[in-house]
């Protein structure tokens, strides 16, 4: 996954995995990177994926949640236990 950095013609790469960690981003490149984010890892096939927006006052974390209520590819999203700043999402795999 590629990224343009706000006013720049750079992009910095970021390894695909089972989580990504959204602390570096803008919040108005949540939607596009969340997005991008589970398409890979249903190519990958993962069933379970986690996403770190950080505890603070948790605008990612709310943007985050809204996004993940409204995606068909997903069946369930939490609170990582004892971490509230990780949200766990279990992905539809092979629909």
């Amino acid at each position: 996954m590629t990224k343009n950095t706000m006013n720049s013609d750079e992009y910095i790469t970021i390894e695909l995995a089972d989580t990504i960690d959204l602390h570096c981003f803008h919040p108005n490149d949540i939607k596009g990177i969340l997005d991008e984010f589970l398409d890979n890892a249903l190519t990958k096939g993962y069933k379970k994926v986690e996403i770190i927006h950080g505890k603070g006052k948790s605008v990612i974390k709310s943007l985050v949640h809204n996004y993940l209520k409204k995606d068909s590819r997903i069946i369930n999203f939490f609170d990582k236990p004892g971490n509230w700043g990780t949200t766990v999402v279990i992905l539809k795999i092979g629909e």
